[in-house]
């Protein structure tokens, strides 16, 4: 049997053998190549969509169809077919750039909207854990991380999901994770983090923001329509609560001082730090949750696992020594670490050289947490050592941790002025939006000189772009290709020529500058955007199409503008694609 994609149809099955419905005449084959093979949840017409799997010429994928004709229902739609046609994540289903389409229904006014995506094959958690029971510390690490990974790239890329919970989550034959159902995913843009900060009108900007309530694992902040990325976070926590339990959150009691959920005496099978490290992911604020998903996976690194639990076992040891029956012994043992301490002191600068150079190895091999506690250890033998603190600085900015960042480096420029460091600081401030301190750092950075006077100009130059100063940023430029022949620096140089160009409307200048930009680096993202603007802007369609492309697949870098022209981009080639 196939079914009708009408609604209203009052016989949908039909013979698999039919190309038009029996009973309403609608065509049983979509869009040419897709057929409804069955529904995956019962037919409810109180419910906004449907869910059917799909025979698209031989492949099994599944379509799901809004049937709702409400803007928001229909943007909220659009963006999780956006998100899924963006993203290319093992851990995120895929659906193609054709996969998001609108079908009309004779005699009907309304359309509908459809989105195929990728059939992911395996059970749910929650159908996991009611076949094979609660899992184990070892299977508890593995999903964490992995989920962890995927929670990194949706939000890296300016989004959250908003509703993760065990039965969003798919365990594929391999063992791979796979988070779906993004219909309630949100981006993070500037105008819904206004909407969350402003204080006036309080209660009409929280009903414009959509709530996604899913009953024990949706925090109070998403409840109250205030949602973040740290709202993700408490939803895994209570996610592994579920998983570790086999207990759904709701039924499982609260203590009453704290607000926090009771639930390790069903969990006997994980360490301490495993359960802290949950409980901290559902802490009742998000500011007292973890900030990203990158910062976590460095806590669930194998070798700091191992020292956590090491720390663990020492307080542990410490307590007992400190009983009575015990007390002359710790005073022993602290006797004799003074004793080591004085003599270790004798050796101290070539312990933090040893330290310094072992951080530097570390942070080649992108051993971010090895490169922390070494330089946090040369430091210990040498504070005033300030290439540390700089490296420290490098690490921080790295896992995307400012305020770190930017202590750090505060720190190295108070031991030496030195122009890289002027630049570090300059980029730390730029990510925080802080461009006014961004430009002070810059200029300090090019009054010394140095290595980094190229980075510093080019770096300026975009500033003023982004303040409006496009004289400046032409001075800028220029300075900066008289001072450099290192091909990345030149070819952000020429982008910023082509930018300012473009937005004086010289297209002849702005397509010649953009050109030398790909030249020095090919896959310079933001000169494919401004190519595709530049030829918009002449009328260039098929050629301004093939830049959106190159656009839309390079990476953003987490640069505003790039975000924004890659938003664009999706959208022109969407439009191309419905046009006939």
């Amino acid at each position: 049997m196939i079914f009708c994609i009408n609604p209203e149809c009052q016989h949908r099955q039909n013979s698999e053998k039919s190309e038009f419905c029996q009973a309403c005449g609608t065509s049983l084959v979509i869009e040419n190549r897709y057929r409804l093979l069955k529904s995956l949840r019962p037919l409810d017409d109180r419910l906004p969509t449907e869910l059917f799997e799909v025979d698209d010429r031989g492949t099994r994928k599944v379509m799901k169809i809004l049937k709702s004709d409400r803007s928001d229902a229909i943007d909220r739609f659009e963006r999780e077919a956006g998100i899924l046609q963006w993203m290319n994540h093992p851990g995120i289903p895929r659906s193609d750039l054709d996969g998001y389409f609108s079908v009309s229904i004779p005699n009907r006014s309304r359309v509908l909207h459809c989105l195929v995506m990728e059939k992911i094959e395996g059970l749910n958690l929650e159908k996991w854990v009611k076949l094979h029971g609660k899992i184990s510390q070892k299977q508890a690490l593995v999903w964490m991380r992995q989920l962890l990974e995927i929670l990194d790239a949706i939000h890296r890329e300016g989004f959250f999901h908003r509703d993760i919970k065990p039965s969003n989550i798919m365990c594929k034959p391999d063992g791979q994770l796979v988070l779906i159902d993004f219909g309630a995913v949100r981006e993070l843009t500037d105008t819904y983090l206004a909407k969350l900060k402003r204080t006036d009108n309080l209660k009409t900007d929280i009903d414009r923001v959509t709530s996604v309530i899913s009953g024990g694992y949706t925090p109070q902040e998403q409840i109250d329509g205030k949602a973040l990325p740290q709202s993700d976070f408490f939803a895994l926590g209570r996610t592994f609560v579920y998983l570790l339990t086999g207990t759904h959150p709701t039924d499982l009691p609260i203590n009453s001082a704290t607000g926090q959920l009771k639930w390790r005496h069903l969990a006997t099978q994980i360490s301490p730090l495993l359960a802290d490290f949950i409980d901290e992911l559902m802490a009742q604020l998000p500011r007292n949750r973890p900030q990203n998903a990158m910062e976590m996976l460095s806590d669930l690194h194998p070798h700091r696992l191992r020292l956590r639990q090491i720390r663990y076992q020492f307080k542990q040891l410490c307590f007992f020594l400190q009983s009575r029956e015990f007390k002359f012994l710790a005073t022993s043992l602290l006797a004799l670490i003074v004793v080591v301490s004085i003599v270790n002191r004798l050796s101290f600068p070539e312990k933090a050289e040893y330290y310094y150079q072992r951080g530097l190895a570390a942070q080649q091999e992108n051993r971010l947490d090895l490169a922390r506690k070494s330089y946090e250890k040369a430091l210990k033998y040498q504070p005033d050592d300030y290439k540390s603190y700089n490296n420290l600085g490098l690490v921080c900015q790295k896992i995307k941790d400012f305020k770190c960042a930017e202590n750090y480096y505060s720190k190295s420029l108070k031991i030496e002025q030195n122009s890289g460091t002027f630049y570090n600081l300059g980029q730390i401030y730029e990510q925080m939006e802080e461009f006014d301190r961004a430009r002070i750092q810059y200029q300090q950075a090019i009054e010394l000189g140095g290595e980094t006077i190229d980075y510093s100009l080019s770096a300026l130059a975009r500033l003023s772009i982004l303040q409006g100063d496009l004289n400046r940023a032409i001075e800028l430029s220029e300075q900066g290709l008289q001072q450099t022949q290192k091909p990345k620096v030149r070819s952000a140089l020429y982008r910023n020529l082509g930018w300012v160009y473009w937005m004086q409307a010289d297209y002849a200048k702005a397509e010649d500058n953009l050109k030398e930009a790909l030249q020095w680096q090919e896959d310079r993202t933001e000169a494919y955007c401004l190519l595709a603007l530049v030829r918009e802007s002449q009328g260039r369609t098929i050629e301004a199409l093939q830049q959106w492309q190159l656009c839309r697949d390079g990476d953003a870098k987490n640069r505003v503008e790039i975000l924004s022209w890659q938003t664009m981009a999706r959208q022109r080639l969407l439009k191309a694609k419905k046009i006939p």
